[in-house]
């Protein structure tokens, strides 16, 4: 199979409408030219791969390369210049190895309780604001901005251990850099430096021989990341991480675990909302179930696409050969919709036997490190707006929704969701 050339001047199929729903034009790349030679909205030529099973094995295959080197900008390292995704293995897995342990489900299953009570405590004061829990049927709220943006950083803060005094410039930090598009450069320079100055301080402290002396000190998901940097920087012939790739870790963590999930939270949202029975079957057993968990995240995903990557030499894919040195895309959300994969992928069923398939969290090395913590965050904050409101549903067209980022990360700006007992 050959890959059609780029017309000159042809404008990209990833512009446009495509961050409101990619689905149609995934679709069509999908069915008509599964491994499409085309161009980004920018101009930069790139390959997107569309069908499942060749996602899937590309997401596997180590000739498709995330590593790069850091830019040379003119001054002294600060944290974000690189993270975990500007590695392959092995440096990939040295760096993602300190914080594997702290992330993985089995050890944040003590925090379930604790997410819940936040969830159940957020949603009781959003019920207060629009009148009580009775008279809240009918009212009108901000979704984003009333519930899932303070529950989720919430969340962050606890799991992550970030004490009180540290949240209100954190938040609005990492709300600048999740809205890049709505602020300046110097707006997101600034929000760089308050998450580059918050982790080189906890790394200082928390790394300290008396830093037990600090009631917070060590706690949280950090605190155990640094934990397990300064024992592993202890150890004979272990092969070191760098204070700078830990700043880069801890930053790039915090930064990751807040807006992908306020988006995910939306866009379960949004599908659940077209279903003849809302919310409802998620307050079956109390929250959702794992697989309702996995459907919903098959149906839409924030980033359509896994991160960029490039071929290292030569590599085949369906048949098509794309030239070492290229740029290549990985469609999640495509993998998600092939019907080869999944029958009437258009359906959305809570119940589906092969929801285990979706791969918005990717697949392989480079797995998302915080897919847990989302999963939980999430079921949490559905089955609690699922008891409580079970017929809430958006308030506006999708049409009128307003959308920004771009084609590899889209994010809703607003949603305005009527609630209903």
């Amino acid at each position: 199979m050959t890959s059609t050339p780029v017309p000159p001047g042809a404008a990209s199929p990833l512009g446009g409408r495509f961050i409101a729903d990619p689905r149609p034009v995934l679709d069509r790349l999908r069915e008509s030219c599964p491994v499409t030679h085309t161009t980004s909205p920018a101009g930069q030529e790139v390959w997107v791969v569309t069908r499942e099973a060749d996602v899937r094995a590309a997401l596997l295959n180590p000739q498709l390369s995330l590593a790069r080197e850091p830019a040379d900008v003119g001054r002294p390292h600060r944290a974000l210049d690189m993270t975990l995704v500007n590695y392959d293995p092995p440096d990939h897995t040295r760096i993602r190895r300190l914080a594997a342990p702290a992330l993985s489900a089995a050890r944040l299953a003590p925090w379930r309780e604790r997410v819940a009570e936040l969830a159940e405590g957020m949603l009781d004061g959003l019920g207060r604001r629009t009148g009580g829990a009775q008279n809240a049927a009918g009212a009108e709220v901000e979704l984003l901005a009333d519930f899932a943006q303070p529950f989720a950083f919430g969340v962050m803060c606890e799991v992550f251990g970030i004490a009180e005094a540290h949240r209100s410039a954190l938040r609005s930090a990492m709300d600048t850099l999740a809205d890049a598009q709505g602020h300046s450069a110097a707006e997101k320079e600034a929000a760089v430096s308050v998450l580059d100055s918050y982790v080189r301080w906890r790394v200082e402290r928390d790394a300290a021989a008396d830093c037990g002396t600090s009631a917070d000190c060590g706690a949280g998901v950090i605190g155990e990341v640094i934990k397990a940097w300064t024992a592993g920087n202890e150890t004979p012939g272990a092969a070191a991480v760098s204070r700078a790739e830990l700043l880069d870790l801890l930053a790039m963590l915090l930064l990751a675990g807040y807006d992908s999930t306020v988006q995910m939270l939306a866009l379960a949202i949004l599908a659940l909302s077209a279903q003849p029975d809302g919310l409802a079957p998620l307050a079956a057993n109390g929250e959702p179930s794992p697989s309702a968990m996995d459907e919903l995240l098959r149906m839409d995903t924030p980033g359509p696409f896994a991160t960029t990557r490039h071929t290292l030499t030569d590599v085949r894919i369906a048949g098509t050969l794309i030239p070492a040195g290229s740029q290549v895309l990985l469609s999640l959300t495509a993998a998600n919709h092939d019907h080869r994969a999944h029958t009437e992928p258009r359906l959305l069923r809570l119940d589906r036997t092969t929801r285990s398939r979706q791969l918005s969290f990717g697949l392989g090395p480079h797995y998302c490190l915080g897919s847990a913590l989302a999963r939980m965050t999430l079921a949490a904050a559905l089955g609690g707006l699922a008891r409580r409101w079970p017929a809430a549903r958006v308030a506006v067209g999708a049409e009128q929704l307003r959308w920004r980022g771009g084609f590899l990360h889209r994010r809703l700006v607003a949603l305005p969701v009527v609630l209903g007992v």
